[in-house]
């Protein structure tokens, strides 16, 4: 695993002490609380020992007292059920906005590593050419290895920014969402790819354009990328969703590693390239549209089928 994921992962002092300062603002709101209550109850003894004195001591006067203190106690309770809800909630609402800057920097930070590769190639090729070392009829080799690093490095760029407006931005990937016919959603896969939809090519999906193809873009990458030499596409229609299954004749994995090759930086296979963030990142774009993003195999060289289920169009009958 990638030494950015032990870094990230690892807790910090920042939480650490939050979570302090969380149980020292409830213990202090307790004592307040508390003290309150105690105040107000004192007081309510006093008035009733004073009403006694004066008044006597009447079933009148003791109803009252009764009364006095079920209010003390009741409102006690409720306030002190209100304040922790608020600042559990609080506590809670800031977790989860650390967890997502954490996330979203650890994306970054692997991101940028994963960066200077084909940058690095990128650079060397382009000197290369400047100081005319390479003869022309030796320059189309290393001009097809620096095309297919531009073409990685704007992968990987699409695919950060998208994850990044999906997740972080909702309402505004929201937006952006079209209705559009199955057939038209494949269109971002290329034309070597064995297309079978059947009946479900002309029902209506809804979903986001740059997140389907950055999804696509992805699965095409990773099935030729683990030795798949054939992607067949086909979909079927479950319920309110459309099911559409990529096969390929790769190397396959484990049926146990389904779930553990979604989780960021992990790679089934370390002997090739990339940060394990692919699939993460085209999962939580699955996920962001309102589908999923699975995955199964029968095991090592039997191939791999990745299913996308997006939402039906709404009034689409399921």
């Amino acid at each position: 695993m990638p030494q950015t994921d032990a870094r990230i992962r690892r807790p910090d002092r920042l939480t650490t002490w939050s979570n302090l300062g969380f149980v020292a603002v409830l213990a202090l709101l307790a004592l307040l609380g508390l003290w309150w209550t105690v105040l107000i109850g004192r007081l309510v003894n006093e008035n009733h020992d004073l009403r006694v004195a004066i008044e006597g001591d009447s079933a009148v006067v003791r109803a009252e007292h009764d009364r006095r203190r079920l209010m003390v106690w009741g409102e006690s309770g409720t306030m002190g059920v209100l304040t922790v809800a608020v600042v559990g909630f609080a506590w809670a609402t800031a977790m989860r906005e650390r967890q997502q800057l954490r996330r979203i920097e650890g994306i970054l930070a692997a991101s940028t590593h994963e960066l200077k590769t084909p940058l690095a190639g990128v650079r060397a090729l382009l000197e290369s050419l400047e100081s005319g070392v390479l003869p022309p009829e030796k320059m189309g080799p290393h001009l097809a290895r620096g095309l297919e690093g531009c073409a990685r490095l704007e992968r990987l760029v699409d695919g950060v920014l998208t994850w990044q407006t999906a997740v972080a931005h909702p309402e505004a990937a929201g937006e952006r969402r079209e209705d559009r016919p199955l057939a038209g959603w494949v269109a971002f896969l290329p034309a070597s790819a064995v297309v079978d939809l059947g009946a479900t090519a002309s029902v209506p999906v809804r979903a986001s354009p740059e997140a389907v193809r950055v999804i696509l873009e992805n699965l095409w990458e990773n099935a030729h990328k683990y030795g798949g030499t054939r992607v067949l596409v086909s979909a079927e229609r479950a319920g309110p969703s459309v099911l559409l299954h990529l096969t390929d004749d790769g190397i396959g994995f484990e049926p146990g590693d389904a779930q553990r090759m979604f989780e960021p930086y992990e790679r089934l296979h370390t002997h090739t390239r990339g940060t394990g963030l692919g699939l993460y990142i085209a999962r939580s774009l699955a996920r962001a549209m309102g589908g999923e993003l699975s995955a199964r195999s029968s095991g090592s060289g039997q191939g791999s089928t990745f299913t996308l289920a997006l939402p039906a169009s709404t009034g689409e009958p399921g």
